[in-house]
C-alpha cells in the first residue's frame, strides 16, 4: 500500500495536509492546485543488466601454448587452478576446489575430471568434441613422470628431454583450452568471439606466473647445459 503525500505547500514546505485542503494546515496560505504525489514506501529496486559470463578462462590457446612452453611449472599450476575453477563454475560432474591442485597426485584425478567435463561440455553444445581425453590425459602423465624420472640428466641429453616435456604440456594445455573456448563460445555468447593470437585479458595471476615459471625454465636449461 502507497502512503499519501499531499503537495509541498509553498510557503512552509509542508507535505501532511489532507487530501482535498485547499490551506496549508501549517501557516494557513494557499496550497498550489495540483494532483496529490503519492511516494512508495520503499524505493524501487534498480535494474542492473546481466554481467557477462566469467572471463577467468577464454584466452588464446596460442598464447596459453607459448607461455606454457616457456614457463615450465609454474605456469601449469596456475592454468590447472583456472582450469578447476572453470570446471566448478560451470557445474562439470565431479568437479573440485581449484585448491586440489596443491595436492600431489589427487590434482590429477581432478584435472582428468575437468578434461572429461570440457570434452563433454563442447560435444554437448556443439554435436562432437575436438577434445581426445584420452590422449590429453596419457600426454600430462607422461610428461609428468619423465620431468620426475630424468630430472637428474644434464647435458644436451637432459636438455632435449626438458623441451620435450615442455612441448608435450605445452600441447596438452592448448588441446584443452581450444576445446573450453569452443564450449564457452556457444554457451555463453556474450563473451564474443574465442581470443586469438596473443590477444585476450591478462591477470596478475598470469603474469606473476609466467615470470616466475620463465626464471624457472632459465635455470633448468641453464643446469642442463652447463652443469656444475
Amino acid at each position: 500500500m502507497q502512503a499519501y503525500q499531499s503537495v509541498p505547500c509553498l510557503y512552509c514546505g509542508a507535505t501532511w495536509n489532507p487530501p482535498g485542503a485547499q490551506t496549508c494546515a501549517k501557516c494557513h496560505n494557499p496550497l498550489a492546485a495540483a494532483q496529490p504525489v503519492y511516494a512508495a514506501p520503499f524505493a524501487a529496486p534498480q535494474v542492473v543488466p546481466a554481467t557477462a559470463a566469467n572471463r577467468g578462462f577464454y584466452r588464446s590457446p596460442v598464447r596459453t601454448f607459448l607461455f606454457a612452453l616457456v614457463a615450465s611449472d609454474a605456469y601449469l599450476v596456475w592454468w590447472a587452478f583456472q582450469l578447476l575453477g572453470f570446471a566448478q563454475r560451470e557445474r562439470f560432474p565431479k568437479s573440485g576446489s581449484p585448491w586440489w591442485v596443491l595436492f600431489p597426485f589427487i590434482d590429477l584425478v581432478y584435472i582428468s575430471r575437468a578434461f572429461k567435463g570440457t570434452a563433454e561440455a563442447e560435444k554437448s553444445a556443439l554435436g562432437q568434441t575436438s577434445l581426445p581425453v584420452g590422449a590429453v590425459n596419457a600426454g600430462l602423465i607422461l610428461a609428468l613422470v619423465l620431468g620426475r624420472v630424468t630430472g637428474k640428466v644434464y647435458g644436451v641429453t637432459g636438455f632435449l628431454l626438458d623441451v620435450s616435456i615442455a612441448i608435450i604440456i605445452a600441447s596438452v594445455l592448448f588441446l584443452v583450452q581450444r576445446s573450453a573456448n569452443r564450449f564457452q563460445a556457444a554457451a555463453h555468447p556474450e563473451l564474443g568471439p574465442s581470443p586469438t593470437g596473443m590477444a585476450g585479458r591478462y591477470t596478475w595471476g598470469e603474469i606473476v606466473a609466467l615470470i616466475v615459471g620463465c626464471i624457472l625454465t632459465l635455470g633448468l636449461f641453464s643446469a642442463d647445459l652447463f652443469p656444475a
